[in-house]
């Protein structure tokens, strides 16, 4: 890393969204930008630095929770905000010049003005005004995260769209969108820009997993995309390209808290860390600007709780100067604050409403980590976080993380009365950002409840609801780019019955992740494709009007969906006719992905437990005299070994979990016959223990039953 930068604190707002931070264009070379903050308390604040202090130019009334905002005009000097599904437009001394009600039903989730062109998304819609008059929209059928608008030609506008099915559609009027796939979901749209000249032909995009990459608008008006920063991390919340030293820089914000800049690669070159850091809460913008001092380029820095500091390239020297000139009026200053707190605690005659909601702005996201199959749960407050609690109706395993300094208390429970999981998490003072790791089962969903505390508002608590599917660890795939599977080793499950297609599709919600909003549908029908992330077995859903398919290579997985929708559809009085068809080369398939893990495990086990044997005899002092060659091997990566085991250290006991469930639900599916676990394990151990296909393949074909086996496709009622 090769940028020095220092931090200045400026100034603390309300909470804040995404993006709601941004500078103004310069109106001299080098010289100190203002810029504008917007926050939940509906106050919008323009600020600029005059004689080496920060001064507030204009300052709005409280209002409505702005979640949104964006900069406009011919100079680049109209702000414009989003509440609910209202506009506004202010100059920038604080004029009001637009007021318009853009009749979405959802609240505004994402924004761009580009000339008299409003883009503006409501949860799944994107819709573009012309002079606050309807143009075009779009129904994505997905979570819309963000829009950017591109002027392309005269008259012509392109709308680029981040959506939650890891795509990015270029948008031409009603027209066709054109579809550019992502590995991951972007979160993040920001245009390419060197000073205050914004491409038009480029985009950057930041996602959920943590990548930045670049889209490029070709001429045939489709997106190429050149990665970046193909690394994973934390979700980017907010990028920006800036100059800020030594050529252009890539800015990045990120949800664990952590600012980084990246040297903005050249042709034949690779982007290069030049600054890391972390503010503690996540970022919910970034933007280059000058900002303290003339001449001196710095990263504006906006947290989620309203923090507002820069990553100036100023010398510290310099610094620490006008720190010490302006220490006299810092004091006067701190005086007067002092006697103004005492005249509000001697003027506090009243008492508090009782009965008045107390209300804590809570920030969360559940993420799947693919790698191990297990779940990020950040958590964090706009004021220091006393104590988490969390419950759970269905079994979920708390895992540790490094980073959480917070202490956690595990009480007993009781599962016949619903209660698998209570935890508290006790957090250390002034921390108001909290990561958590957990992992699910499949085929239990549930309920997880989370209770959160603030160590300011003690009597106040807020609950998060968060529902675990019964296939949580299923990851939707590109519907688009899968065949329609055919023979084996597909398991098949066909329901017929008098469902209409949003009823399959709310049903399904309930089984698998990230459901889309609407169901796609061409010729009448849906379809979703999911994949498992731990076993990596395919799952595929087609749906329409009375009728639903279900194709999947984990027996498992089709005895889940089988359970769930015919508790449903007997929840609401519909008769289905289920049909079962067994595929016999689906446990052979499922077995081939398994049993390479499963070596690799226990090669894994073996090498950690001669390492805790080679220290209890204490034979690693001088391991080139006493150690063959591959002992001396695995003391050197030792280190390395121990992490790979941390990761996962149930890993063994997890495949081996997978393989018995397999064998009960194929029991289930192929006899008709229900079997313990326990029963199960048993009859798997010997089988489990030699990690041979042909081994276990024998048990599962095993038919020594006294119960027959019943016809693999027959009606159940």
């Amino acid at each position: 890393m090769t940028l020095p930068l220092s931090r200045i604190d400026y100034a603390a707002v309300g909470v804040t969204s995404r993006g709601t931070t941004k500078v103004f264009s310069a109106t001299e070379h080098r010289q100190t930008q203002k810029f504008v903050v917007a926050d939940h308390d509906g106050v919008l604040h323009v600020y600029g630095v005059k004689k080496g202090e920060l001064q507030v130019s204009f300052k709005s009334l409280p209002g409505p929770k702005i979640s949104k905002m964006v900069i406009g005009g011919t100079a680049r000097d109209k702000i414009f905000i989003a509440h609910g599904n209202t506009v506004k437009g202010y100059t920038k001394k604080g004029k009001l010049f637009l007021e318009f009600d853009t009749n979405l039903i959802d609240p505004i989730s994402a924004m761009y003005v580009l000339g008299p062109d409003l883009a503006a998304c409501a949860r799944d819609l994107y819709h573009r005004y012309h002079d606050c008059k309807d143009a075009d929209s779009y129904l994505a059928g997905e979570t819309l995260y963000d829009v950017v608008l591109l002027p392309v030609e005269r008259s012509t506008i392109y709308a680029i769209l981040a959506c939650g099915d890891c795509a990015v559609r270029v948008l031409h009027g009603t027209k066709t969108p054109a579809v550019l796939r992502l590995p991951s979901v972007p979160t993040v749209l920001s245009l390419y820009r060197e000073g205050d000249v914004e491409s038009k032909d480029r985009v950057l995009v930041g996602t959920m997993d943590g990548k930045v990459g670049l889209l490029i608008l070709q001429g045939n008006k489709t997106l190429r995309i050149t990665w970046l920063l193909n690394m994973t991390g934390s979700e980017v919340t907010s990028l920006d390209t800036y100059e800020l030293q030594d050529g252009l820089d890539i800015l990045v914000g990120r949800q664990d808290g952590t600012v980084e800049v990246y040297t903005f690669p050249e042709e034949d070159t690779l982007p290069s860390l030049r600054y890391r850091s972390n503010a503690s809460e996540s970022i919910s913008s970034v933007v280059g600007g000058i900002i303290g001092a003339a001449g001196y380029p710095e990263v504006l820095v906006t947290t989620y709780s309203g923090r507002i500091f820069g990553l100036t390239t100023r010398p510290p020297g310099l610094l620490e100067a006008d720190q010490s000139d302006g220490l006299a009026k810092l004091r006067a200053e701190i005086q007067q604050l002092q006697e103004k707190l005492n005249e509000d605690k001697e003027a506090a005659n009243f008492t508090v409403d009782p009965l008045a909601p107390l209300i804590l702005s809570v920030n969360h996201r559940l993420l799947l980590n693919k790698e191990d199959a297990s779940y990020s749960l950040s958590i964090e407050l706009d004021t220091p976080i006393d104590n988490i609690l969390v419950q759970s109706d269905t079994p979920i395993g708390l895992l540790d993380v490094e980073s959480n300094s917070a202490v956690v208390s595990l009480s007993t429970c009781n599962p016949r009365e619903g209660n698998f999981v209570l935890a508290t998490y006790r957090c250390q003072v002034n921390t108001n950002h909290l990561e958590m790791r957990l992992r699910t089962i499949e085929g239990q969903p549930g309920t997880l409840q989370i209770y959160v505390t603030s160590q300011v508002q003690p009597k106040c608590c807020r609950r998060i609801l968060i529902p675990i599917c019964a296939l949580s660890l299923h990851v939707r795939q590109h519907e688009d780019e899968d065949e329609e599977p055919s023979g084996e080793p597909f398991n098949e499950l066909k329901l017929i019955g008098g469902f209409t297609v949003a009823e399959m599709h709310a049903w399904l919600s309930f089984v698998l992740p990230d459901v889309p909003e609407r169901p796609h549908l061409q010729e009448g029908e849906a379809a979703l494709t999911y994949v498992s992330s731990f076993v990596g077995t395919a799952l595929r859903c087609t749906y329409k009007k009375g009728t639903a398919v279900f194709y999947g290579e984990n027996i498992s997985s089709i005895i889940i969906l089988r359970d769930i929708l015919t508790r449903e559809a007997t929840k609401r009085k519909i008769k289905l006719d289920v049909f079962c068809d067994v595929a016999e080369g689906s446990i052979s398939r499922v077995l081939e992905l398994i049993l390479p893990r499963l070596n690799a495990a226990h090669e894994l086990v073996t090498k950690v437990k001669i390492l805790n044997a080679l220290e209890e005899w204490e034979l690693k002092e001088n391991p080139k005299e006493n150690l063959c060659p591959e002992y001396q091997e695995l003391i050197q990566n030792e280190a390395e070994i121990k992490a790979q085991m941390a990761k996962d250290s149930e890993i063994m006991d997890r495949l081996h979990g997978v393989i018995t469930d397999l064998y009960v639900d194929w029991e289930r599916a192929k006899r008709s016959r229900r079997i313990s676990s326990k029963d199960a394990a048993e009859k798997l151990s010997a089988a489990l223990q030699s990690r041979e296909l042909a081994q276990l393949l024998q048990v599962f074909v095993d038919t020594n039953s006294t119960v027959p086996a019943p016809s693999s496709a027959s009606p159940v009622i």
